[in-house]
């Protein structure tokens, strides 16, 4: 699978970058009602690959929800790439 970045699809390197990823996904949502985040993947479309656990995907899912008004409940899953867990 090629990732690029476009209106609707953001990629970051890693979850360091949540507060980044916040401010896309408001964006897109206010622009285009829908849009999708990956961490794992540079903005080149590099996977990186992430160290994924329960713990981090319920962080990733609690910060998007508790950021964003009015609340939105995203679905946030583990996904491999070319070998590397990723999250979506």
């Amino acid at each position: 699978m090629e990732f690029r970045e476009s209106e609707t699809l953001e990629l970051k390197k890693t979850t360091s970058e949540l507060k980044e990823a916040i401010v896309a996904i408001a964006a897109m949502l206010n622009k285009h009602g829908k849009g999708e985040v990956y961490f794992g993947i540079r903005n080149d479309g590099e996977v990186l690959g992430q160290e994924v656990s329960d713990k981090t995907l319920r962080g990733v899912s609690q910060a998007i929800s508790d950021n964003i008004e009015p609340k939105i409940y995203p679905l946030v899953q583990n996904f491999s790439a070319m070998g590397r867990q990723c999250i979506h």
